[in-house]
């Protein structure tokens, strides 16, 4: 059974022979019922300290699972940025290294080509100087016949010239 305050102040007995003394009782009933009354509005206070202490335990527990959820998602952002940066770190390496494989084989065409165009002056080279020679031997050699004949002197040259091509009449 629940007392009230109230309840133990109205309280009353019944009077017998040698009974307590009422008002000794009533002082006592009195003491009681305040000491009950504080007793009751802690009670109370702490009632309501706990009602307000669950709210705030249930916010910070709703946080709490707000905060870890809100980690692990930017755990897992975290990671997934992580991975496509190395998936990204690994394309520009394989394009890098295509580019670096084309720049190769292009250096070694040109070089090829280089070749080629070396080997063909040298050719050509080769062929300008046979030909050269081949002029100076003729121009040696004519040259050498020049001074092996006798030529005739100068003025029955001229008379040749004239017997062969006569003078233009005036």
């Amino acid at each position: 059974m629940k007392l009230t305050p109230l309840e133990i102040r109205k309280q009353e007995f019944s009077k017998g022979m040698r009974g307590y003394n009422a008002e000794e009782v009533r002082a006592f009933l009195e003491t009681v019922a305040e000491q009950y009354d504080s007793l009751q509005r802690v009670v109370n206070d702490l009632s309501e300290k706990v009602i307000h202490l669950e709210s705030r335990l249930s916010d910070f527990q709703r946080m709490e699972k707000t905060l870890q959820e809100t980690l692990m998602k930017a755990e897992e952002s975290s990671k997934r940025s992580l991975d496509d940066s190395r998936h990204e770190a690994e394309i520009v390496m394989r394009e890098a290294e295509l580019e670096a494989k084309q720049i190769i084989s292009n250096a070694h065409a040109k070089v090829d080509r280089l070749k080629s165009d070396i080997l063909m002056l040298q050719a050509r080279r080769d062929g300008f100087i046979k030909k050269l020679k081949y002029l100076l031997q003729s121009q040696t050699d004519l040259i050498d016949i020049i001074e092996d004949n006798n030529f005739e002197p100068e003025e029955e040259l001229d008379k040749e010239i004239h017997e062969e091509h006569p003078p233009a009449a005036n």
